[in-house]
């Protein structure tokens, strides 16, 4: 079958096991074993893993999660931001935790793409999010 990562065609091969917990995903590879969250929006799949959010679909849409392609940061799913490690202003280097969003008893970082500057800042700590809600923009340096 064919998939769509974030609008784009990719194959999965088999160098990697997920097995399904109550609360959330357990995917082993070879660098090791890590949790991931995962939640059904409509036909798609909204992921949250190793920092980064995605959004997996059997057809190609035209909506896009952001994150790594642009830098805009949505709320994959409703939760409560537990962290914000950042002000708007702030240089950034790729792989930076930004912040932090807790759904469904876990917490779910937001790693920073690129190296870039928080050029839009949105998200307070403590407060509730809804779903697809703006929580920051890094924009390349």
């Amino acid at each position: 079958m064919k998939y769509f990562l974030d609008g784009e065609a990719v194959e999965f091969d088999d160098t990697f096991d997920v097995s399904r917990l109550p609360d959330r995903l357990q995917i082993r590879t070879a660098e090791g074993s890590f949790s991931a969250l995962a939640v059904r929006d409509g036909d798609a799949v909204l992921v949250s893993y190793k920092g980064n959010q995605y959004r997996l679909e059997t057809r190609q849409s035209r909506t896009r999660m952001g994150g790594v392609k642009n830098g805009e940061y949505r709320a994959p799913m409703p939760g409560m931001i537990v962290d914000v490690l950042v002000t708007e202003g702030d240089a950034v280097v790729a792989g930076q935790k930004i912040l932090v969003l807790e759904a469904m008893k876990t917490q779910q970082p937001f790693n920073a793409p690129f190296d870039g500057v928080v050029s839009t800042l949105h998200a307070v700590k403590g407060t509730q999010v809804s779903g697809e809600d703006l929580l920051a923009v890094v924009t390349p340096s």
